[in-house]
């Protein structure tokens, strides 16, 4: 009984890490468009700052430092905005050039949260056809068998009996 259960929680890990593949491909279509969109924005900016005769940076700096609240705030925006497409084109580049051994690790540690859970709202499960969902489908199976075995083992100490000293 106890093999067919560790068989069958292997068998769901794998099924999960064959999703891996899928969610990246996911993943990368929705973080694309996002960085196609700050493109589109920051080219925006550079038109601004074009027109009053500044470099996109000294466009900003001139608004953070306006005495003017709101000029101050829409810098302060202009940067983050700047700042996220940047953070975001790096990221893609990243995950662009990243080898598939190595994708589940890069996507835990590059994913934008807000983008990660908007895939996940609507990933779409796929059937792993290619070696890399083989080899994360095979990974998964052998980290829920073993994983189960070793919480397991960490509940099920045997405990041996311990002989008192007999008085004298």
């Amino acid at each position: 009984m106890r093999r067919w259960i560790l068989i069958a929680f292997g068998l769901l890990c794998a099924a999960a890490l064959t999703q891996v593949p899928a969610f990246h491909q996911q993943y990368m279509q929705r973080l694309g468009g996002h960085v196609d969109e700050l493109a589109a924005q920051v080219s925006a900016i550079d038109e601004r700052a074009e027109n009053v005769g500044k470099l996109r940076y000294d466009y900003i700096r001139d608004l953070i430092g306006n005495a003017d609240a709101s000029a101050r705030q829409e810098g302060e925006y202009l940067l983050e905005l700047v700042t996220r497409h940047v953070t975001l084109r790096n990221s893609l580049q990243r995950l662009e050039n990243m080898p598939m051994l190595y994708l589940g690790g890069a996507l835990l540690l590059e994913c934008d949260p807000k983008i990660a859970m908007a895939t996940l709202k609507a990933l779409k499960p796929a059937v792993p056809l290619t070696m890399a969902g083989v080899g994360y489908g095979v990974a998964g199976f052998f980290i829920g068998y073993l994983g189960l075995i070793f919480l397991i083992s960490l509940f099920h100490w045997r405990k041996v009996p311990v002989k008192e000293p007999e008085a004298q």
